[in-house]
């Protein structure tokens, strides 16, 4: 008979728990980093397409552009209709029609460099906080 105690071997296993432990937070911390990253809007912008979120009452949108071409996708977020006016050098021109609750509109114009004024038309919304201050730059 034998008198010393069974040991078990636990190096592998607890190795391969460790490395499994470790893959996991590896990849909730790359998906929560893919995830939670903007688009880079310096990219749109070069392209000349500009995101603009409209909500209840506030525009989310570049504060500085490039001169050029430039289509602005208008989205949206609020529980009100909501448009777009852009006016500045030799620019004044307003979406075609509001954009009601969750839609989207798109307004294509070309910026010069300058100092422009976005806001929204519709009613009291420009006063209530529907105004950015937009730069665009030379290209």
């Amino acid at each position: 008979m034998r008198d010393e105690p069974i040991r078990l071997n636990r190096g592998l296993a607890g190795g391969w728990r460790a490395a499994c432990c470790l893959f996991v937070v590896i990849v909730l911390f790359s998906l929560t980093a893919a995830l939670g990253a903007e688009p880079p809007q310096g990219d749109k912008a070069a392209a000349g397409q500009v995101e603009v979120r409209l909500t209840d009452y506030a525009i989310d949108m570049p504060k500085t552009l490039p001169a050029g071409p430039t289509t602005f996708l208008v989205r949206n977020e609020g529980r009100n209709s909501h448009s777009l006016k852009i006016v500045g050098p030799g620019v004044e021109e307003l979406l075609s029609a509001p954009v009601p609750p969750h839609g989207t509109g798109t307004l294509k114009v070309t910026l010069q460099a300058g100092d422009y004024t976005v806001y929204c038309p519709v009613g009291r919304h420009a006063s209530k906080g529907m105004t950015v201050k937009l730069v665009v730059t030379v290209k």
